[in-house]
């Protein structure tokens, strides 16, 4: 095990690192810049955070989000890395405590707001220090074709210019288009940068769009067959959010509301009570979500449609962090287009801008918005809409979205998966998806003679299946994280630990395939859960021990540990243990009260 893994063990809690990262990681520390774009959950801070422990000197972080800022200090300082942070939501003498702090040399990293780079008291502290890292989060806000564009950014450069000697720039976001890219390397003036772009797909999430215009009966409808899990409601504007957050309690649903119009104290109480687990719920506008430390949100409901696509999709992208399956429902009325073609075109112009500029922009939102519009009117494949519009190529069937799931089923694919994953074995992760397709399918290419796969096992182990069929069960299989796309020295695919399950241990695969109508609602009739009360009562006393605790539910045991539990209904205390982990975190009567909860509702 080398540094790098040691500190990411130690220092951050994880066993491995996650696709990109250390690629990211190991260009910072040979000198060079990044740009790295990966989803919500794929692990950015991580690669400059890491970094900047290994880096000599002082690595500087600018952020535009607050709660981010402080979430991430507080979890660095609680591994007992020097961080501090300087931002405008401290006290006068929290700021200078921090800067005496940074001034003494013992922080390895300096949180800071964009605003901070203009003023005298902290340019005159950074000529001082000796950075050797400036890592700019959030980078599409410095982009005027990104869907948050902050002139505050465009600051950067200037500071950078200023500086004693010129530190490596690293820029991560988890939103830019190809475009925003290029604008992103232009405008910080990133040299010859190590690019990352990893895929935008999150398999485990399931996209839905529904045009209706009950709106409130189908969110409470939604949310009640849910059960009691955790979710976000985002609405477009505050007066909505305190509507639709009386609207569940009326019904018995516990809601927490969180707008930009709160005070700061009880923006901060509904985080940390929905946090928590103690509510299920949070109704918020688009000012909540960044940084919130919770990967068990198993939906997220649109009441509304976002202006464009990038605003939903990292809002939608906070559901299913943990990587378990999550909702995503999108509640679209017409007058949501009307609503934000008005918003707009009445934006206020921006003293940092030309009245030239603020045109430009103006028609750049809109186009936005037409793309947005295409999303939600769209009879086709919605994750392929999402994926191409940020430049991803993406079938036109994923079986994991509401307009593909309405004419498909749910298949087996445990044997195909299997014989692909052992022939990327057997030609030792030298081949691309194309040539891995011929080899199974027992074709006698040049190439495939030429390299001795003919006589692998694996040669023409799929001869009587289709090619498109196999190509199709190869994508499936990169999405579920069980092969991963390499292209250095050349394209190719690979194994990662997740396939060893399925190749020796018994892990079943499946994945959605078009059907007609009628063979998918007799599917979907079928399907319900066999044990939806079990799962319920196992949920409320999992809540009852955080509480007890006083931990977050999913710190006590995660929804994938539920599905388990529910799935395998264990009959004793080591089967019980077998399946939670960490036996010495469960007091016997916590199991014994655990395992009657399985025993009455498996009886009935």
């Amino acid at each position: 095990m080398d540094l790098k893994e040691r500190l990411l063990r130690e220092a951050f809690g994880y066993t491995a690192f996650r696709p990109g990262q250390r690629k990211l990681i190991d260009a910072m520390l040979s000198g060079k810049d990044v740009l790295g774009v990966m989803p919500t959950g794929a692990g950015k801070s991580i690669c400059y955070q890491l970094s900047a422990m290994l880096l000599p000197g002082v690595t500087l972080v600018i952020s535009p989000l607050i709660s981010l800022m402080q979430d991430q200090t507080a979890a660095l300082q609680r591994a007992g890395i020097s961080v501090c942070l300087i931002n405008s939501a401290q006290t006068p003498q929290e700021r200078r405590a921090s800067m005496h702090l940074a001034a003494s040399g013992r922080c390895k990293m300096i949180y800071i707001a964009p605003e901070r780079l203009a003023t005298p008291d902290f340019c005159d502290l950074i000529q001082r220090l000796p950075i050797s890292m400036v890592a700019v989060d959030e980078a599409h806000c410095i982009s005027q074709w990104g869907h948050d564009f902050r002139p505050s950014y465009r600051k950067i450069p200037q500071f950078l210019q200023s500086l004693p000697s010129r530190p490596i720039v690293s820029a991560f976001t988890a939103t830019a288009t190809a475009r925003v890219r290029e604008d992103i390397v232009q405008a910080l003036g990133l040299q010859q940068p190590e690019r990352l772009v990893t895929s935008f797909d999150r398999p485990n999430l399931y996209y839905e769009v529904r045009r209706v215009y009950d709106r409130e009966a189908q969110l409470l409808r939604f949310i009640q067959k849910q059960g009691d899990v955790s979710g976000i409601v985002y609405c477009l504007t505050r007066k909505k959010t305190e509507e639709m957050a009386q609207y569940l309690r009326d019904h018995a649903i516990r809601a927490a509301v969180y707008h930009a119009g709160m005070d700061t104290m009880a923006r901060r109480l509904a985080q940390q009570r929905f946090v928590g687990g103690e509510i299920p719920v949070m109704v918020a506008t688009n000012a909540f979500g960044m940084g919130i430390d919770k990967p068990d949100v198993r939906f997220v409901v649109h009441f509304g449609m976002p202006r464009d696509m990038e605003s939903y999709y990292q809002e939608a992208g906070r559901a299913g962090r943990d990587g378990m399956a999550a909702r995503c429902l999108l509640l679209f009325d017409e007058n949501d287009i009307q609503f934000h073609t008005f918003l707009i075109r009445q934006d206020p112009e921006n003293p940092c801008l030309t009245e030239e500029e603020v045109d430009w922009l103006r028609d750049n939102n809109l186009a936005r918005l037409r793309d947005m519009k295409r999303y939600v009117f769209t009879e086709g494949c919605l994750r392929q809409q999402i994926l191409q519009y940020f430049g991803q190529e993406a079938p036109d069937f994923c079986g994991q979205c509401g307009n593909c799931e309405a004419a498909s089923v749910e298949q087996d694919i445990t044997t195909a998966a299997q014989k692909l994953l052992s022939c990327v074995y057997r030609v030792r992760e030298q081949c691309d998806a194309d040539m891995l397709c011929r080899i199974v399918l027992g074709k006698n290419d040049p190439d495939i003679v030429q390299a001795g796969y003919t006589t692998l096992s694996t040669f023409g182990i799929m001869k009587d299946s289709a090619h498109a069929d196999i190509m199709a069960i190869l994508q499936h299989l990169v999405s579920l994280g069980y092969l991963i796309r390499q292209d250095n020295p050349s394209p190719r695919l690979c194994l990662s630990a997740s396939a060893k399950p399925v190749l020796f241990e018994g892990e079943t695969v499946s994945m959605r395939v078009q059907v007609s109508p009628q063979q998918a609602r007799l599917a979907r009739e079928s399907s319900a859960s066999e044990h939806p009360q079990l799962a319920k009562a196992l949920r409320e006393y999992r809540q009852r021990l955080a509480k007890l605790r006083g931990v977050p539910a999913f710190a006590v045991c995660s929804d994938r540990t539920l599905e388990e539990l529910v799935k395998q209904r264990p009959q004793d205390e080591e089967q019980l243990t077998a399946i939670l982990g960490k036996r010495d975190a469960w007091k016997t009567r916590e199991l014994r009260r655990m395992l009657e909860i399985i025993g009455k509702w498996t009886e009935c």
